[in-house]
């Protein structure tokens, strides 16, 4: 069987060609349909690749109390030591979908619900603090990296003395909607808009890698009253 093996390559090999001669329109659009397949399984099996590379090294993510957040949240550097409002002004862009806007709706009521902040919908003027919802298109180049892009947000403060007038924006990956539109996604971005930065404690919702976390921790609650309740 193996000494023969070259002769079937042999004649695929030859139908191929045929096949290319007689339909030279088929490549570029094999070429067009493998690259647009490519772009939607990458961060699957990146995800994949990750979960091999963890039980290969016998490495597990846990907590402990050296991590950084265990106690309180941090906070992002424009917020950093700063008094603001806790009342925010929040309006979507014209092109989220009703999707991504409804998962930001739960992440909105969720920190509504700490009594801490106080987001309202409508335009702030500019004396006030705003956030800003959007999506936007970002799609991993290297598949050898090892982080898959769900979503950006942070704060940008204007500072006066050390009062901080804070316009945050937060935001979705729509190359991969089914990754990125989650309550946890949603609540993570939210989190930096508001000021919270990125916490080593997996049970945080800061947590730099997306585990599902969208119920603030005791150390998130934490890290937000470090910042509003001053």
């Amino acid at each position: 069987m193996r000494k023969n093996s070259w002769i079937v390559w042999l004649v695929l090999l030859a139908a191929a060609f045929v096949v290319v001669e007689t339909n030279p329109q088929i490549v570029p659009k094999v070429k067009s349909e493998l690259k647009a397949t490519n772009s939607q399984i990458q961060p699957y099996v990146y995800l994949i690749k990750a979960n091999i590379d963890k039980k290969i090294s016998g490495k597990t993510e846990t907590s402990s109390e050296n991590q950084v957040g265990k106690v309180t949240t941090p906070t992002e550097e424009p917020l950093k030591n700063m008094h603001t409002s806790s009342t925010y002004y929040y309006h979507y862009k014209n092109n989220v979908p009703q999707a991504a806007r409804q998962v930001f709706d739960n992440a909105v009521s969720s920190y509504n619900n700490t009594g801490i902040v106080r987001l309202i919908p409508g335009k702030a003027e500019p004396n006030q603090n705003n956030i800003t919802f959007f999506v936007y298109h970002k799609k991993i180049d290297n598949i050898a990296a090892n982080s898959v892009e769900l979503g950006n947000g942070g704060p940008s403060a204007l500072q006066l003395n050390d009062y901080a007038i804070n316009s945050g924006r937060a935001g979705l990956n729509m190359t991969y909607p089914n990754m990125s539109i989650k309550n946890s996604v949603a609540m993570h971005e939210l989190g930096h808009a508001l000021g919270l930065a990125h916490s080593s404690y997996t049970n945080s919702v800061m947590y730099p890698v997306d585990q599902g976390v969208s119920k603030l921790s005791e150390a998130d609650l934490n890290g937000l009253k470090n910042i509003y309740d001053h």
